[in-house]
């Protein structure tokens, strides 16, 4: 059996298809692990019924129940979306979710 010898006769081509199969690969890659971590922390999220009182804000909630947190605006956000709710309707009375992470 002969052994077959290869070689590059254009090599710009070759450097291309190189470039492309690696980002093709990190993208992949890329998409399988970030897919697996946010199944990870959509259940780590937990939720507690808040009973608003009188001059409660979204703002003051999302501190007392995430102290930790990096970026109360995003809480504020998610509250609102959990709830599908808008700034004027918190009312006191009212029970809302609110995430606890």
């Amino acid at each position: 059996m002969t052994k077959r010898h290869y070689r590059i006769v254009n090599p710009v081509r070759f450097f291309i298809f190189i470039l492309t199969m690696v980002m093709i690969m990190a993208f992949a890659g890329y998409g399988l692990l970030s897919g697996s971590s946010k199944a990870v922390a959509a259940e780590s999220t937990r939720y507690e019924q808040v009973l608003i009182q009188e001059n409660d804000t979204l703002w003051n909630i999302a501190s007392m129940y995430n102290p930790d947190a990096n970026d109360i605006r995003e809480l504020v956000h998610e509250i609102y979306d959990i709830n599908g709710m808008t700034a004027s309707d918190l009312h006191p009375g009212d029970v809302i979710l609110v995430p606890v992470h």
